[in-house]
């Protein structure tokens, strides 16, 4: 496992971790690089592994080794075919120029003008009769008024569903009330997004990220699609792909991405290399306007509704030149459309 691309700056950097298997194996140098560092923070995890796999999920984790310096881990039950996959964001710090504050709600770094903030997960499940999605967004305000930040400064966020088909508007109607709270038509930022169904290890009807950044040297912007419309255009809140520039390097957070047109319709139907194909080209052309390519892309999700189509999958973003290494696999997940059979989300970073 190694970092390919570091956001970096004067006082801290940000590096992002892919790999397969057993990540922090007794040994690894990424285990004992966290055993002897103590200005590394791991702001987000993600471990997928195989449904015979879960009771040992946490034995993957960054939390089991350094856990007064780890968000908790997001755990997924993955495709029985697949290894398991990890993917990790890690803040180095430099001591005494940059501050690190961590709760159970999430981490905060801070620099000169410099806030960063990554929640750790929200989970949300059915009691009382109570709207979980809701009671999801809630929580949202309550984590970022303890580290002292605002709604505003929300960059990107993350909706992993159990049952995405049936509870998408639902999960839609509880955004747009938690944003009706504090955006306004002078104040039209919203984050980017991925809204997906996935299979939380647990009882879970939703799992939430969000990470926020704020300060004088940080500026948040949403990036436009080129071969889209917004999302707004056919009520869904959340922008096509947010960037966030710091003085020496930027982040580009790409919403999940699918093979949706202009007008807000789905298009190739039932064609699973069509679709996968114009969702490459929807990427490429939101990173062609940072004059950036995929050499960028940092880490990404490929979500596949069949199983059937993962060969395929690798064959169209090998020929694409998309990081197959950088790259997490979400097999037999719906998509919000019934009629969309892959989604991308990805983040890059600009040097």
């Amino acid at each position: 496992m190694k970092s390919d691309l570091i956001l970096q700056e004067d006082d801290f950097c940000v590096e992002f971790f892919n790999g397969r298997g057993n990540i922090y194996k007794k040994g690894s140098s990424r285990r004992e690089e966290l055993f002897s560092n103590d200005n590394i923070y791991v702001l987000q995890e993600i471990i997928i592994v195989p449904p015979d796999m879960v009771n040992e999920a946490n034995n993957f984790s960054a939390m089991s080794i350094a856990p007064q310096r780890c968000n908790k881990p997001l755990i997924f039950v993955g495709h029985s075919d697949l290894p398991v996959q990890y993917a990790s964001i890690a803040a180095k710090i430099e001591k005494g120029k940059t501050v690190a504050a961590k709760s159970d709600n999430g981490i905060k770094i801070t620099a000169n003008g410099i806030n960063i903030l990554y929640s750790a997960p929200i989970f949300s499940r059915q009691a009382n009769n109570n709207n979980p999605f809701a009671n999801a967004f809630d929580q949202i305000s309550g984590i970022l008024n303890n580290f002292h930040m605002k709604e505003s400064a929300i960059a990107r966020t993350w909706l992993f569903m159990r049952d995405i088909l049936n509870d998408y508007e639902e999960l839609n109607n509880a955004r747009e009330q938690f944003f009706a709270k504090w955006h306004t038509a002078a104040n039209h930022f919203l984050p980017a997004s991925t809204g997906i169904h996935n299979r939380i290890a647990g009882n879970e009807i939703l799992a939430f990220e969000f990470c926020a950044f704020s300060g004088n040297n940080v500026v948040i912007k949403p990036i436009p699609s080129p071969l889209q419309n917004e999302p707004t255009a056919y009520g869904k809140l959340f922008s096509r792909a947010v960037i966030v520039e710091f003085p020496k390097s930027k982040l580009l957070f790409i919403s999940g991405t699918a093979s949706i047109d202009k007008t807000g319709t789905s298009v190739y139907s039932g064609d699973f290399k069509s679709q996968m194909e114009f969702t490459l080209e929807i990427i490429s052309a939101i990173l062609k306007q940072e004059n950036c390519d995929f050499s960028n892309v940092a880490q990404a999700i490929i979500y596949l509704k069949r199983r059937e189509d993962m060969n395929q999958c690798l064959r169209i973003i090998d020929q694409a030149g998309f990081p197959r290494d950088r790259s997490l696999f979400q097999v037999g997940v719906d998509v919000c459309r019934d009629n969309l059979l892959c989604e991308i989300e990805a983040t890059a970073v600009i040097a």
